[in-house]
């Protein structure tokens, strides 16, 4: 099993779990630099937690403007967290216009398959593609409505196993309390019956974490979280890149 540790920066003011935490220069430089000794930095602009109202594309532009001149010298991964295909191809330009270190890969939450993304693999990055069952991009952050009563990864994923495409559950979108525990409980067996290497899985600081134990920090909402995914990389195989507030909880 292949660990890589995706190390979280939402650089928002109103994410469910470090709301404004990373919205200046200087906090948004400290925490770059904390995470490129990990294997991936993921970077979000937009909050999707159900609460809150979508943003337009330009106005996430605003933000990653805020990022972009702190990553020239950075070599680790990053990972776009966007369901804006705008975003990620403004992004494509500039890693290329720039000639910057890191490999660019589009995480992308929507969950839709669609020419945008087709184009996208053609750049030769990877592409996260993840569960949610909104029915188009501009509905991603209210995946909560959209909830089956049996849910079937498998059926879900299984058209689009492709070498650049990392497979997401997606926990904490469009699934039930139940539905989120089930994933992780059985997250070795979807990998057997899809027969797919490369994952991504995260629940860091969900609010079904926090349920299950009736935390109320995040200290003890990552600690929880450490232990919960050592214990599914156990069941595990292939590259699981794990997405954490804390990756320094995880050890190789």
């Amino acid at each position: 099993m292949n660990l890589k540790r995706m190390g979280v920066m939402n650089i928002t003011p109103d994410s469910f779990s470090d709301g404004g935490e990373f919205f200046s220069t200087g906090s948004i430089s400290k925490r770059l630099q904390f995470l490129k000794q990990f294997e991936v930095i993921d970077i979000g602009a937009e909050s999707t937690a159900p609460q809150n109202g979508a943003i337009s594309s330009s106005t996430e532009w605003d933000r990653w403007e805020m990022v972009l001149p702190f990553l020239k010298d950075i070599s680790t991964t990053i990972s776009a967290d966007t369901y804006h295909p705008e975003t990620i191809f403004k992004l494509l330009r500039y890693w290329k216009d720039h000639k910057l270190k890191s490999r660019l890969v589009w995480n992308d939450v929507s969950g839709k398959f669609d020419d945008s993304v087709r184009e996208y693999l053609l750049s030769g990055f990877d592409y996260i593609f993840c569960h949610n069952l909104a029915p188009d991009r501009e509905h991603s952050g209210r995946h909560m409505d959209y909830v089956a009563a049996e849910l079937d990864l498998a059926d879900y994923f299984h058209e689009h196993r492709h070498p650049q495409v990392i497979f997401d559950p997606c926990l904490g979108f469009s699934k039930t309390y139940e539905q989120n525990w089930a994933v992780i409980e059985n997250f070795g067996q979807l990998q057997r019956d899809l027969d797919h290497d490369r994952w991504v899985i995260g629940f860091s600081r969900k609010s079904f974490l926090r349920k299950k134990y009736s935390l109320t920090t995040n200290n003890d909402l990552d600690r929880v979280h450490g232990q919960e995914i050592k214990n599914l990389l156990l069941k595990s195989s292939g590259e699981i890149w794990v997405r954490t507030h804390r990756p320094e909880l995880l050890h190789l």
